[in-house]
């Protein structure tokens, strides 16, 4: 999978790190900054994390930011290069299969659960949101048409009934987040996505939580593909 190289190479190197609101905790804040900007792909993979910048960046002592990066360690968003420093992490291909493998198994799962539970008036919510993820990708919105995938998500998995199930899906939803923005920039994939995401809903509209399992595994393992697909050709992720 590709990397954006050193910083040098990097435009505006710390695009999404803002000033922290010091009214909160200073370490839960410079954490959650970082972090943010590591998962909307502010900040890209193989790009080096510098203390004193990041820590000038927001407005604040190095302290606070040295824990967040201890913390982004623990969660896998980071890592620690041999010679020092830190680096935003690149998954290997291994990670990317697990990671994939894992959601295809829960969120199918979860999905079918949801099909049991559905009614009128989420089958609406549903299709509202299908006909703006519609309207997004003529426009080739991929921000909007990322942000409408989560809430398609959101709906469906809080349906499932499942706070366990919600709960395990969720920790997978950074790792996620990161790579849906990728995914949808091939224009190709994200009309196939609004098409099996419409075969989806018809299936839950039908009642049918076998068929609707079928197709979020499919689709999800599509992803996965294309993403294994476009590292082993070197493209920038």
């Amino acid at each position: 999978m590709g990397t954006q190289g050193t910083a040098g190479k990097i435009k505006n190197p710390l695009k999404g790190i803002r000033v922290v609101d010091k009214t909160r905790p200073i370490g839960e804040m410079a954490y959650v900054s970082i972090k943010g900007a590591i998962v909307k792909g502010d900040l890209h993979p193989g790009q080096r994390l510098v203390e004193s910048a990041l820590s000038a960046r927001m407005g604040i002592s190095r302290i606070p930011v040295r824990e967040a990066i201890k913390k982004l360690e623990q969660d896998g968003l980071i890592e620690k290069l041999g010679k020092g420093g830190f680096i935003v992490k690149n998954p290997s291909r291994k990670e990317i299969e697990e990671t994939f493998g894992i959601r295809a198994c829960l969120e199918s799962y979860a999905a079918a659960l949801a099909t049991g539970h559905m009614d009128a008036p989420t089958i609406d919510r549903l299709e509202n949101v299908l006909r703006r993820y519609r309207d997004a990708l003529e426009r080739r919105d991929i921000a909007k048409m990322t942000q409408l995938n989560n809430q398609l998500d959101e709906i469906i998995f809080s349906t499932s009934g499942s706070r366990k199930l919600y709960a395990l899906i969720a920790n997978f939803r950074d790792f996620i987040f990161r790579y849906r923005k990728v995914l949808l920039t091939c224009m190709e994939y994200a009309a196939i996505s609004l098409s099996e995401h419409e075969e989806i809903v018809r299936a839950m509209k039908e009642g049918d939580g076998e068929r609707v399992e079928k197709l979020v595994r499919k689709h999800l393992l599509r992803g996965r593909d294309i993403l294994i697909r476009d590292m082993e050709l070197g493209k920038e992720m």
